[in-house]
């Protein structure tokens, strides 16, 4: 394993599962813990399950002979059955969603003892449902070994990109599968990929394998039946995050991530930050300002990481603000693609004063909503969305974000409709106002 994956514990899992021992590990670190993900303003195109993914632990299973359960063909599960496909389900029954075009995918491991070998490709496909199982193959898009390999060699997951855009099957059920049918393990060859996935039991179960039984009969089989003996099963969630949208054009070129943006004012001048979860073909940012929020002029430019999918970092500072000559500024990143198309963040507006405020908007919402809160010093901030019956339906930690007027969003497309309470926790302080989902 690489440095970027250390290992922090081993657990063993009590039961035997399937006559085999699985042990599982936990990755460090997990590039969404903490981070809230995005959705565009206007929900047009979003990646499932990284909200989610905010509260998951990150763990892969090994044989106790070596190799993974999620992931690595040609490993006898049992004396008569080898994995060939790992896949995760996805239902996005209720919302606009229409079409898929990529995603992400987070491996633990990715090698081989033949050098050779990192020029097999792993296919990433999508499949409808069939019964509460993967059906027909919708389409498909390949990365190497090698690839994958240089992904978790950086600490990266790992992008794959659909020639053309899918549409979502009409049940609004799908799967992304990872193929790895063509690998081999035996001697002093082995290949081998392993799935990140959900620590066991903390999610309902759905990932899923295609299995070669007795070298005469293939078919899909959910983990927690396979994997299963009397006293446990195997439930988990992969760590696969496709990319959706609700118009054909929408994600045609994959989003900047962006999951927040802020700053505060100290002696006279501006401190801007902003962060990416991923970023694909990005230019960079122009950094513009207003005086009143409706006319804004570029005051800088920052250059940006290209393509990425772990987190990146943005400062800048505006040492000229003092010639605005007004109480409140406003700002905006305009993200610039390198083949020139653009695209652009809320607007954040700073008072020159730092007078303590926060709001919440739009409300009512019907995608994604935005809190903007003043923070007098860095602070951890949590953001619970809480339903009339006092139950939680979100729980999203936004993690340490710095001094200064911060902006954060809230994903509520998995919520029905009706009024709730959101909950703003920092350090200092508590906030809560009502929202209405719409």
């Amino acid at each position: 394993m690489t440095k970027a994956f250390t290992l922090l514990t081993l657990l063993f899992i009590a039961a035997t599962l399937k006559a085999q021992h699985v042990d599982l590990k936990q990755v460090i670190p997990n590039p969404y813990k903490g981070i809230s993900g995005y959705s565009s303003p206007d929900g047009g195109c979003d990646t499932l399950n990284i909200y989610d993914a905010t509260n998951w632990a990150a763990y892969y299973y090994e044989y106790r002979g070596g190799g993974s359960v999620l992931g690595t063909n040609n490993l006898t599960a049992t004396k008569q059955a080898t994995i060939l496909q790992t896949a995760n389900k996805f239902d996005v029954s209720g919302s606009d969603y229409n079409f898929i075009t990529g995603g992400l995918v987070y491996f633990a491991a990715a090698n081989t003892d033949v050098p050779a070998n990192l020029n097999k490709n792993i296919v990433f496909k999508i499949f409808d449902d069939a019964n509460g199982k993967p059906g027909t193959l919708l389409g498909s898009a390949t990365r190497t070994l090698g690839e994958i390999h240089q992904d978790v060699l950086a600490g990266n997951l790992t992008e794959f990109k659909l020639a053309t855009a899918l549409k979502v099957p009409l049940s609004k059920k799908f799967y992304i599968s990872i193929d790895n049918s063509n690998f081999s393990w035996r001697f002093t060859n082995h290949d081998s990929i392993a799935i990140v996935a959900t620590d066991n039991h903390a999610t309902p179960n759905n990932a899923f394998q295609y299995i070669n039984f007795d070298s005469t009969s293939k078919k899909w089989d959910a983990v927690n039946d396979f994997w299963r003996n009397s006293e446990d099963s195997l439930d988990v969630t992969l760590f696969a995050f496709p990319y959706v949208s609700d118009a054909l054009d929408n994600c045609t070129i994959l989003p900047v991530s962006m999951f927040n943006f802020g700053g505060f004012v100290k002696d006279n001048d501006v401190y801007l930050n902003w962060s990416t979860a991923s970023e694909s073909n990005n230019k960079g940012f122009y950094v513009e300002r207003s005086k009143d929020g409706r006319s804004f002029s570029s005051v800088g430019f920052v250059n940006g990481a290209g393509n990425s999918s772990q987190t990146k970092n943005y400062t800048y500072t505006d040492h000229t603000v003092k010639e605005m000559n007004v109480t409140t500024t406003y700002y905006r990143l305009k993200q610039v693609d390198l083949d020139g198309k653009s695209s652009y963040s809320n607007v954040l507006s700073l008072n020159l004063k730092n007078v303590l405020q926060w709001r919440l908007y739009p409300n009512p919402v019907k995608d994604v909503a935005t809190v903007e809160l003043n923070l007098t010093a860095a602070s951890k901030v949590n953001v619970q969305v809480i339903s009339r019956d006092g139950k939680v339906m979100i729980n999203s930690d936004k993690g340490i974000l710095s001094q200064g007027t911060q902006q954060v969003f809230i994903n509520t497309q998995g919520l029905a409709k009706g009024a709730y309470i959101v909950k703003i926790k920092t350090d200092a302080s508590t906030y809560t106002t009502p929202i209405i989902k719409d």
